[in-house]
């Protein structure tokens, strides 16, 4: 039987038709919240975006192992294309996302710990933590159960 995040690949395969591993997409789900964080206040800043650039070059830089150049640049290209999808369309995966990150980490503190590094981090991009993202990060916390 799929777990949770595999079902949640499959229907998001058929949507975006893009050839992400479960591991690459497993990192984007993990990334996921922060997403939400960095969309919060309704504008995406340059401090934010530059943080997703980051992450896309990082992320094709992990999975990228091997490929030229030409191959490297497209991987980066990629992520980056499906994290300004994410964040353009925060409301149509969002449910579906947390559920499936929740389960996910349900038993992996390391995971818990991670989104919730990744959301401060994202937060404090631009001039600190504003009221609505420290709110966000809250309701997060919460809903994903980041709390020991």
């Amino acid at each position: 039987m799929k777990t949770q995040v595999e079902q949640l690949l499959d229907e998001y395969r058929k949507v975006r038709n893009i050839d992400l591993t479960l591991d690459q997409f497993t990192y984007i789900l993990n990334l996921y919240p922060s997403l939400i964080v960095c969309m919060c206040d309704g504008v995406l800043d340059k401090g934010e975006w530059d943080g997703v650039l980051r992450l896309a070059k990082g992320l094709a830089m992990e999975y990228g192992d091997g490929l030229g150049d030409p191959d490297l640049e497209k991987l980066e290209q990629s992520f980056r294309t499906e994290f300004r999808y994410l964040l353009d369309n925060i409301e149509k995966w969002q449910k579906k996302f947390l559920n499936a990150l929740k389960n996910h980490i349900s038993d992996s503190r390391t995971d818990k710990e991670f989104v919730l590094e990744s959301m401060y981090l994202f937060a404090n991009a631009a001039d600190g933590i504003s009221d609505v993202e420290q709110e966000t990060i809250e309701m997060l916390t919460e809903r994903l159960s980041l709390e020991h």
